[in-house]
């Protein structure tokens, strides 16, 4: 047998010392022998050997002194004493102080030792490799901590990204008309987006899209959106005239029906696109799988606009179609993403009478409805909520 591991025996009667030196030497042990315990304590230094073996009882000192120093320098080295039947307190105390085990002198049968070896070794092999599996899980705990702190510093530049993109809230145009929003990302970033812009001096043209799925992909694509609906703006004029409004509508959806069909990313949205139309007191819109449709409340209640089409990246066609409705003299329209409905409990039905409910008490206004809902303390979401408000008083 190869020699793969060294051994300290301290041992001063001759006769043991060698017996128990050509047993451990047969299981592959380089045997180093000392005579006395300060010739043993001197030879001995943390890493030097796997296993030491002390007499308890030693001409110049102590087996329980010898025990003592070596495990003061190398408390993992395991160390077995070797005791006569008249001095089983000294092995107990031996035992207390870390020894690993204790073998009863006279020793007539090598089994014995070769039984007590193979067991240090045996926990001593599983010591390691439990210490090398701790180590190795330490590092591996400390690379996903840096994975996470990169991802995080990531997601948060992402957001700050996305939120740069969103326009300011509350703002008000000239027409009299308010837009305001509540955005609230169930992760760092959203799968929800708004925007709102003026156009000539009557036309105000919105519209929110919530992105299936959470997270990064998500708040990608909800900037692809915005990117080519500003590219269709730069290509040409839209929400200008009075008898296009209803195929400039058409043709934004139709617009992110293709992208999203030709970017091979599975996604699909849900969008409701609509221009108000100050000086006709009108609201020209267009659906897309908008869960829950908008509401509009009035100074008698408030209830939802009628209105249905498919939603965008999953069908060639949409069948969608624009639609209109006159505004009263004091209005707010309110656009929510689906996971508003989240917030409610009950089926689908209930938790729209019971988002319409809050909608009415609030009377429309945003920090109001935000409040009701509990939005500023409801914790992690489970869906992205985006509220988008516009209104217009007398």
């Amino acid at each position: 047998m190869a020699v793969t591991n060294s051994l300290l025996l301290i041992e001063a009667d001759s006769p043991s010392r060698e017996f128990v030196r050509g047993a451990v030497a047969r299981q592959g042990f380089d045997v180093t022998c000392a005579n006395n315990g300060a010739e043993g304590v001197d030879e001995f230094a943390p890493g030097r050997y796997q296993l030491v073996i002390t007499d308890l009882h030693l001409p110049d000192m102590g087996g329980i002194e010898v025990l003592r120093r070596i495990k003061q320098l190398s408390p993992d080295t395991p160390v077995v004493v070797l005791a006569s039947n008249s001095e089983v307190s000294d092995v107990v105390q031996a035992l207390r102080l870390g020894a690993s085990d204790y073998l009863l002198k006279p020793i007539n049968d090598s089994a014995v030792i070769d039984h007590t070896i193979c067991r240090i070794t045996q926990e001593e092999s599983l010591a390691r490799q439990n210490r090398e599996y701790r180590d190795e899980l330490e590092r591996r705990n400390r690379e996903l901590r840096e994975h996470v702190e990169v991802l995080q510093r990531d997601q948060e530049a992402g957001r700050l990204l996305q939120q740069h993109l969103l326009p300011r809230s509350p703002y008000r145009y000239p027409a009299g008309i308010e837009a305001s929003y509540c955005l609230v990302p169930s992760l760092y970033l959203s799968g929800d987006f708004i925007d709102y812009g003026l156009f000539g001096e009557r036309f105000v043209a919105f519209y929110l899209v919530d992105v299936s799925g959470h997270g990064v992909s998500s708040a990608l694509v909800t900037a692809l959106i915005k990117h080519s609906i500003m590219h269709l703006l730069r290509e040409r004029p839209l929400f200008t005239r009075l008898d296009s409004l209803h195929a400039d509508l058409l043709d934004i959806l139709e617009l992110i029906n293709r992208e999203l069909l030709s970017t091979k990313l599975d996604k699909h949205a849900s969008m409701f696109v609509g221009v108000i139309d100050s000086c006709a007191r009108k609201l020209h819109y267009a659906v897309a799988g908008q869960m829950p449709m908008p509401a509009i409340v009035t100074v008698e209640n408030a209830q939802w606009l009628p209105g249905k089409g498919r939603p965008l990246g999953l069908f060639e066609q949409g069948d969608w179609q624009a639609m209109e409705t006159r505004l009263p003299q004091d209005w707010c329209l309110v656009v929510c993403s689906d996971g508003v409905l989240e917030l409610f409990s009950g089926d689908l039905i209930q938790r729209g009478e019971e988002l319409l409910k809050a909608i009415d008490t609030s009377r429309g206004d945003l920090d109001s409805l935000c409040a009701a809902l509990h939005l500023d303390t409801a914790g992690a979401l489970p869906d992205d909520v985006t509220i988008l408000t516009l209104r217009q008083s007398s």
